[in-house]
């Protein structure tokens, strides 16, 4: 009777445990804390190659086919070589390092994938117990993953967008868990000017899209994140209508790497205005890889100065991103609510001191107040940037 209910016990724990992890399937695996994605690094077919992290363009060196075990564990292997994510050296100990090598079944090749809420997992060796780690809390591209004993940090938790296809990337679509490469289609709704009542063109539910363009005349409010992670990679906006993407997703992160935005004001979009929205507490929004503005634009990133039940923080990492128009500012930051703005290696064209403002300071307010200006910062709690962080273009 006793071996019964311990057999019984430990087919409901197999249950629970194949239930907790995403279905088999090809992802791309991206990380709660910067938004970057698992990665072979430099696309390498070699037994012992690194695997780390980089922007998450999506490529198959960052597309991984994971596949359930009869045990309850997951194999992890890289969708252009078929390796394996392996601890290497079968090294138990905190620190160790991740590496590709042929799938042979060994304890150190598979993971658990365990569910902790809100579309985030941690990954776990079966071999040390101990999960796959952002080394140092690395914000930026490039970053190391290690094996840690697991405590629960965003560094830990990863996200799983389902490997899509173009045929899903259309105007007025809503993408929930995939990442879609639409092959550069030019898609859109229409514009009415600054009218903030418009509908996004793309709606992301922990997704991303990269290759596509808004086009001029339908560029709506563009790409909102609503929910977890949402990477926008080499996305083109031929004219900014009302905002080219708003980040809404609450304690989740949006990401942009390369790409382009254009506005005038005698286009289709009305009066230059901010190019990135930020409305969602607790979140982040990334600006990166060479993004570039030209034309004519108001901001490029705002932290939302009067929303409704208004609050933060809000953070912002401006990084390799190329200011090729005429501009009022670079970003603001609402220095009550605690928001934080990161500026490395910005280039702006014809730039000046003072002209434009780089990082300015506001007081947020609630819907129906207006939001005052404090000025310029550098180096403060709220502006994290020096002067020699922007230069000419």
């Amino acid at each position: 009777m006793i071996k019964m209910i311990l057999s019984l016990i430990a087919l409901l724990c197999l249950s629970a445990s194949t239930l907790a992890g995403p279905p088999s399937g090809r992802y791309v695996i991206i990380s709660k804390l910067n938004g970057n994605a698992l990665d072979v690094e430099n696309f390498s077919n070699d037994n012992g190659a690194n695997v780390m992290q980089w922007f998450a363009m999506g490529g198959a060196n960052q597309q991984f086919d994971i596949q359930q075990l009869s045990d309850g564990s997951y194999s992890i292997r890289a969708a252009h070589n078929g390796k394996s994510l392996d601890l290497w050296e079968w090294n138990a100990n905190d620190g160790a390092e991740l590496r590709q090598w042929d799938y042979l079944g060994g304890d150190n090749q598979r993971w658990f994938i365990d569910d902790h809420g809100g579309g985030y997992f941690s990954i776990t060796s079966k071999f040390s117990g101990k999960s796959l780690d952002v080394w140092e809390m690395n914000m930026f591209a490039g970053a190391d993953v290690r094996l840690f004993s697991y405590w629960g940090g965003d560094g830990q938790l990863w996200t799983f967008q389902r490997v899509g296809d173009s045929s899903e990337c259309y105007a007025g679509a809503t993408l929930t868990h995939r990442f879609v490469d639409c092959g550069g289609k030019t898609i859109g709704l229409s514009c009415n000017g600054d009218s903030e009542s418009q509908d996004p063109v793309l709606n992301l539910h922990n997704s991303s899209v990269r290759n596509v363009r808004l086009a001029a005349n339908g560029g709506a409010d563009g790409i909102h994140c609503e929910a977890g992670h949402c990477t926008l990679t080499d996305v083109v906006w031929e004219d900014v209508c009302e905002d080219a993407a708003t980040n809404k997703a609450e304690n989740g992160t949006m990401t942009i790497v390369g790409g382009w935005a254009y506005n005038s004001s005698g286009g289709y979009g009305g009066s230059p205005d901010k190019v990135f929205q930020h409305n969602s507490k607790n979140s982040t929004t990334f600006i990166s890889g060479g993004f570039t503005t030209f034309g004519e634009h108001g901001k490029l990133w705002r932290s939302c100065g009067n929303c409704t039940n208004n609050g933060g923080p809000r953070n912002v990492y401006v990084y390799d991103v190329n200011i090729d128009s005429e501009i009022g500012s670079i970003v603001g930051v609402n220095r009550n609510y605690g928001d934080r703005a990161v500026i490395r290696n910005l280039r702006i064209r014809d730039y000046s001191s003072g002209d434009p403002k780089v990082c300015e300071e506001y007081q947020g307010v609630e819907k129906g107040s207006s939001s005052s200006k404090y000025g310029e910062y550098w180096n403060s709690a709220s502006c994290d940037v020096s002067t020699s962080d922007v230069n000419p273009l």
